[in-house]
C-alpha cells in the first residue's frame, strides 16, 4: 500500500505551518493549529464508478493534529481546489491546546494523482467565521528520514535599500517557491516604479518564507535552513517581539542552488518576546 504523508508548512512556536487570517483573534487569543499531519492510511480500487470512466483508487485519509487558543465549539472542515473533501467535523475546546483526529475518504478520481494540496480551515460554532486555516502538500512517494540533518546553503534576498516592498499574501505563517521572474514580480510592489534587485532564476530558486506578529518587531532571524529527508526542508526562524501595539508584518527570502524537483518546505516560526 502507498502511503501518503502531507507536511506543513510552518510551524509556529512548535506548530506545523498555520495560516490564520490577519484579523482573527477570539476570546483575547491567536487561533493556532499545530502538529498537523495527513496520512493515507487505505486505498481501495474503484472500478464501479458511475461515470463509466477506468478505474482509479480512493484513498482514505487520517488527520491528526491540535488546535489552541479559542473556547468552545468549533469546526474543521478540508478543502482540494476549493472543493470541500471533508465538512463539519466538530470539536469541543476548553482553554488548552485540544488534539484532535479524524478519517475521510474522498471518493473523487482526480484525487489520484502524485501531488496533492489540501487546505484544512477551523470555522466558529455558527459555521460563518473562519478562525485559522493552513495548507499541506502530500506526496505518493514519502522518504525515509535523513540519518541526520544536513545544512543547505543559501544567501538572503533583500529588497533593503529600494524603494520597493513586499506583496505578499496576509497569511499567519507561510512559505512561497518562486523560480521564475514572472511570479517574482507578483509579490513585490514599487510605488515610484523602481525595478527590483534581480534574480538569475536560471540558477537559482527563492524561498520566501512570510507572516506577521500581533506586536512590534524587534528583529528576525534565521536560525537553521537543513535537509530532513530527500523530500523534506526545514526552515527555522525566530522572530523576537517587542511590547508595541501593532500588526507587523515579517519577511525573509532566501536563494538556493536551483531546484529540479518539488520538496515539501517545514517553516518552524518561535515567536519570541523581548525582555527589556
Amino acid at each position: 500500500m502507498k502511503r501518503f504523508i502531507l507536511c506543513l508548512v510552518a510551524i509556529v512556536a512548535a506548530s506545523v505551518m498555520t495560516s490564520c487570517e490577519l484579523d482573527v483573534e477570539v476570546n483575547g487569543k491567536d487561533v493556532v493549529l499545530s502538529n498537523i499531519t495527513i496520512e493515507c492510511i487505505d486505498e481501495t480500487t474503484i472500478s464501479n464508478n458511475t461515470s463509466g470512466n477506468k478505474p482509479f483508487t480512493k484513498h482514505t485519509y487520517i488527520c491528526r493534529g491540535s488546535i489552541c487558543g479559542y473556547d468552545g465549539v468549533c469546526y474543521i472542515r478540508v478543502l482540494h481546489n476549493n472543493f470541500i473533501v471533508h465538512n463539519n467535523h466538530e470539536l469541543i475546546i476548553a482553554g488548552d491546546v485540544m488534539p484532535f483526529e479524524f478519517t475521510f475518504a474522498p471518493e473523487w478520481e482526480y484525487l489520484d494523482e502524485l501531488y496533492l494540496n489540501f487546505t484544512i480551515e477551523v470555522y466558529d460554532e455558527d459555521c460563518d467565521t473562519l478562525l485559522c486555516k493552513t495548507t499541506v502538500v502530500a506526496t505518493k512517494h514519502p522518504d525515509a528520514p535523513a540519518a541526520e540533518p544536513t545544512d543547505i546553503a543559501y544567501k538572503e534576498y533583500t529588497l533593503y535599500g529600494s524603494s520597493c516592498d513586499w506583496n505578499l499574501p496576509d497569511d499567519y505563517n507561510n512559505v512561497i517557491v518562486v523560480d521564475s521572474d514572472e511570479e517574482l514580480a507578483r509579490y513585490i510592489t514599487s510605488e515610484s516604479g523602481e525595478s527590483y534587485p534581480t534574480v538569475d532564476f536560471s540558477k537559482y530558486t527563492m524561498i520566501i518564507a512570510h507572516g506577521y506578529s500581533l506586536n512590534g518587531i524587534s528583529e528576525k532571524r534565521i536560525d537553521s535552513f537543513q535537509r530532513v529527508s530527500a523530500s523534506e526542508i526545514a526552515l527555522n526562524i525566530s522572530i523576537y517581539r517587542n511590547m508595541a501595539d501593532v500588526v507587523e508584518p515579517w519577511t525573509i527570502a532566501l536563494l538556493v542552488d536551483k531546484w529540479d524537483r518539488l520538496y515539501n518546505i517545514v517553516l518552524n516560526v518561535d515567536m519570541r518576546e523581548v525582555i527589556s
